[in-house]
């Protein structure tokens, strides 16, 4: 990872929010900002820019999946993982086909394989943004050379010889 990324965890069992906290202290890269409630998970995405969210599923309030659907309405570009003891699969076909949940993992969870779940997520997420801005950039490349072409007709034509060299047309009285 690049840069410094924040990570809000949303679980109504302490235990689980001081573990995610224990494993993912070991990573400057990270920000964990950590709530039991939904609600005041909500109040904080309003507040915070957050790259990633790993929440419960099964939660006095509302379901992870309820939470992360008001979330993704506001902000379609953070990644978001559910944490559940529990295997129902239309949860799981659900949050992943109608709100495009990015990893479903049950409790208990392997520490190395979520830890890693999580880092390729962010990288995913920086390789995303990373073709953002290059197609910003070619965008704005390709209006000046349309510009460029209005103001001096040909000049982004160059003739090629068969062995790929640039063919410069002698110039008359040169």
């Amino acid at each position: 990872m690049r840069k410094k990324h924040k990570i809000l965890v949303v679980d109504d069992e302490q235990k689980v929010l001081s573990s995610l906290t224990r494993l993912f202290k070991r990573n400057n890269k990270l920000t964990l900002i950590t709530t039991d409630s939904p609600m005041k998970a909500l109040k904080i995405i309003e507040k915070t820019n957050v790259d990633l969210i790993i929440t419960d599923q099964r939660m006095p309030q509302m379901t992870g999946v309820e939470l992360l659907e008001r979330i993704l309405k506001k902000y379609p570009h953070i990644i978001t993982i559910i944490l559940t003891g529990y295997s129902d699969i239309d949860i799981v076909l659900e949050a992943i086909n109608e709100i495009g949940v990015y990893k479903f993992i049950l409790k208990p969870w392997e520490n190395e394989d979520l830890y890693w779940t999580i880092v390729r997520a962010l990288e995913m997420l920086e390789v995303i943004d990373e073709n953002k801005k290059m197609h910003y950039e070619l965008k704005k490349r390709e209006a000046y050379m349309r510009k460029l072409e209005n103001e001096y007709p040909g000049i982004s034509r160059v003739k090629k010889g068969v062995n790929g060299s640039v063919i410069i047309d002698d110039m008359p009285g040169v």
